[in-house]
């Protein structure tokens, strides 16, 4: 079957027959070539026919009405024996091709050196070219001879290895560089980045993938996109090197469901539970998840034609046409595996996208994906590339610790924060226990009182003697008795990193809550500098250190993240500690009130109304770092619950905000009944130790009637400045 690579077949057999041949064969066989037309090519002698002007001339011909007679001729002078995609389509000749107008040779005839193009030729054609930077370099200074040029014609020299600098500027990794006009070093770098992103897959499969994402006015991943599954093992046996080769897959229906072979009657095969496969349904943009067995992946790839819907129907030759972006094989995270179903579709709560989401090899292409597709609970975070270090900060109540649960699991098991936080709470809340219970994640929270010794690791005294380890503790007042030594102990921080170094294919976590209310410079001491992400064990500026206490040689790997969270009415963000502000990513987390765990009726209390006035009036007399957080209304949804939600939570967070400045506090309620005022004693006012217009606060007694009152809530909300607040007053 003729696919959309075999141009690059082509290609690649036509310049080892010309690096075997050598100049004189090229001379030779270039003047043979029913050109359609006397190219520049052969205007200037057999010396101006070197191997890129031949090539870069060639791809210049293809053209629906050149290429029918160029390229076939060019087949029978150098006996190539890779066939030829059908001369008719254009979809199967993707490769750059020059404009007539363009000068396709490299070199003119004052200015040329074809044994600098012979000696670059050479280096190309090898599987794994080692170009000379200077060679590079030397051609690029040949007149009319450009990056842009120069780099296309690499490609066409070697389709599996070099990628057009055009292209490459589409690569998300090489987005913020500016590649024109770059060198060889820039163009190397940006090769790099295209390899890491699209892991195993030849030059002419980025190529064509990446215009056929960025460059078309329907890109191939779209929000839409679905993902599905199939397994490489169809019709008895491994068919991965067919499905590599032919950049297809396809599965044996008819075996799995039992049938004699007829396709008809099998239904396109079934999932074990009587479904027939959905064969038909996946289309241009959907994403194909391959593997070998329940443990193993094999590559990820995206849809481009589907024979079982468009063409041949369900039937033994049909296939899935993909463009592969990631070729890696890849075991699984340990305690992972895919279902057994030949092919299905899958989700971000199944055990099979789980799976290919935790390897490693597969990180690059989920985060391609996360860019552009939302799952059925909607958009999936684009962050699923998680950041190493970050923060969760906003004022007391808006959720940060328990975000830090939905986010330990999202980085552990690699999926998207948003798609874990449309997920069941308690099935979120299982996975964090097990992965904590594994060693996966850790949780500490920051005191004044933390030290380096507590969190990394410190001389500890451990009493020996007549209490020995193990036995029952003493009472209280027994004479223990037994002398005391001291040993190392490993703090938090030094375990995880222990056991992230033993296991670098999973992610691990380490949470610290209140990170804030820790002495930095204290906790971490010269280890603030690892953690950094570009000190991380394997990267170009690694950094490891001695430790004081055990004098070993220690570092951070770059999978373990770091989460903390910080209340801003605690210490303000600004007050930070300048270590953490440069080394972490800060995530702010604002009260919501309209998060659907607070009531809009609370026996006639819209708690959301209530909730947004009062931190519209605190942003004003305070700042927005002080307001209160939704948690503080979640599950409150009758008065008796407000009434003492208000009494013990609201009131004194007010009094700790204002410093007991009842005027403000009032204000922040909008003068309703909670806080009374009074005129002080007539005795004092009398004797001039006070002021006869000063007011005397007191709070509702706790069994006021007004406490369990809708009027009181209702008028902390139903001003004229409602409508500020972005909210209507109630109609009632």
């Amino acid at each position: 079957m003729r696919e959309i690579y075999d141009w690059a077949r082509w290609f690649r057999e036509l310049t080892e027959r010309i690096a075997e041949g050598g100049e004189t064969s090229l001379f030779e066989k270039a003047k043979q070539v029913d050109w359609n037309g006397e190219p520049e090519l052969l205007k200037h002698g057999d010396r101006g026919i070197d191997p890129f002007s031949f090539i870069y001339t060639l791809a210049q011909k293809n053209t629906r009405y050149q290429r029918p007679r160029v390229y076939p001729s060019v087949t029978a002078c150098f006996e190539l024996t890779a066939p030829l995609p059908d001369l008719e389509n254009d979809d199967l000749y993707l490769f750059p091709v020059p404009p007539a107008v363009a000068i396709a040779v490299f070199h003119d005839s004052r200015n040329f050196s074809p044994e600098l193009l012979w000696r670059l030729f050479g280096q190309a054609i090898t599987d794994e070219p080692r170009i000379d930077p200077t060679t590079f370099r030397e051609v690029l200074k040949i007149k009319f001879v450009a990056q842009v040029k120069l780099t296309h014609a690499l490609y066409l020299i070697n389709p599996n290895y070099f990628v057009p600098v055009d292209a490459l500027q589409l690569v998300p990794a090489n987005k913020d560089t500016n590649l024109k006009g770059c060198d060889y070093d820039g163009f190397m770098a940006a090769l790099n980045n295209a390899k890491r992103t699209f892991p195993g897959c030849r030059g002419c499969e980025l190529n064509t993938f990446l215009y056929s994402h960025y460059m078309s006015t329907s890109p191939l991943l779209k929000p839409e996109s679905r993902f599905f599954q199939i397994s490489t093992n169809a019709y008895g046996s491994d068919r991965w090197e067919d499905f590599d080769r032919s950049n297809a897959v396809y599965t044996d229906s008819s075996r799995q469901a039992g049938d004699t072979g007829l396709w008809e009657t099998a239904a396109a095969g079934s999932d074990g539970r009587g479904a027939p496969y959905p064969l038909t349904e996946p289309s241009r943009g959907d994403v194909i998840l391959v593997r070998t067995g329940v443990r193993k992946g094999r590559a990820i790839g995206i849809v481009h034609r589907n024979d079982y819907a468009e063409t041949d129907g369900l039937n033994e030759k049909s296939r899935l046409h993909v463009y592969w972006i990631n070729k890696s094989e890849a075991d699984f995270v340990p305690g992972t595996q895919t279902d057994r179903v030949a092919f299905s579709e899958v989700n971000p709560h199944l055990a099979t996208y789980r799976a290919f989401r935790q390897a490693t090899a597969y990180r690059p292409t989920f985060t391609l994906t996360d860019e552009a597709i939302r799952d059925r609970n909607g958009p999936v975070d684009p962050s699923t590339t998680h950041p190493l270090n970050q923060i969760l900060y906003g004022p007391p109540g808006t959720g940060k610790t328990w975000h830090t649960v939905t986010r330990a699991v999202a980085i552990v098991e690699d999926l998207a924060v948003g798609a874990v936080t449309h997920e069941d709470r308690d099935s979120v809340k299982r996975r964090f226990d097990e992965h904590r219970e594994a060693g996966r994640i850790e949780m500490v929270t920051f005191t004044q009182n933390t030290t380096y010794e507590d969190f990394v690791e410190g001389i500890r005294p451990v009493l020996v003697g007549s209490t020995s380890r193990g036995a029952a503790e003493p009472a209280d007042n027994e004479d223990v008795g037994g002398d005391v030594r001291y040993e190392l102990s490993r703090g938090v921080f030094r375990h995880i990193v222990d056991r992230a170094k033993q296991a670098p294919d999973q992610r691990y976590v380490l949470v610290i809550d209140e990170i804030n209310r820790g002495n930095i410079a204290r906790i971490f001491g010269e280890l603030i500098t690892l953690i950094e992400d570009s000190k991380r064990i394997g990267e170009d500026d690694e950094a490891r250190v001695t430790l004081p206490g055990s004098k070993a040689e220690f570092g951070v790997p770059a999978n373990l993240h770091v989460v903390g969270t910080m209340n801003t009415a605690d210490r303000s963000i600004a007050l930070l500690d300048t270590a953490l502000r440069r080394r972490f990513v800060f995530v702010e987390m604002m009260p919501d009130p309209f998060h659907p765990g607070v009531s809009a009726n609370a026996d006639g209390v819209d708690c959301r109304k209530l909730l947004a006035a009062m931190n519209r009036r605190i942003a004003v007399l305070l700042d927005r770092e002080h307001q209160i957080g939704h948690t503080y209304f979640l599950g409150v949804d009758k008065l008796p619950a407000l009434a003492s939600m208000f009494r013990t939570r609201i009131i004194p967070l007010l009094q700790e905000y204002f410093y007991d400045d009842w005027a403000k506090i009032r204000a922040v309620l909008n003068d309703n009944e909670f806080v009374q005022v009074s005129e002080p004693p007539e005795e004092l006012v009398r004797r001039d130790l006070v002021d006869a217009d000063r007011a005397v606060y007191s709070l509702l007694p706790d069994d006021d009637g007004r406490w369990i009152s809708p009027t009181a809530y209702r008028a902390v909300y139903e001003t004229k400045a409602s409508a500020e607040d972005g909210i209507a007053a109630p109609s009632a």
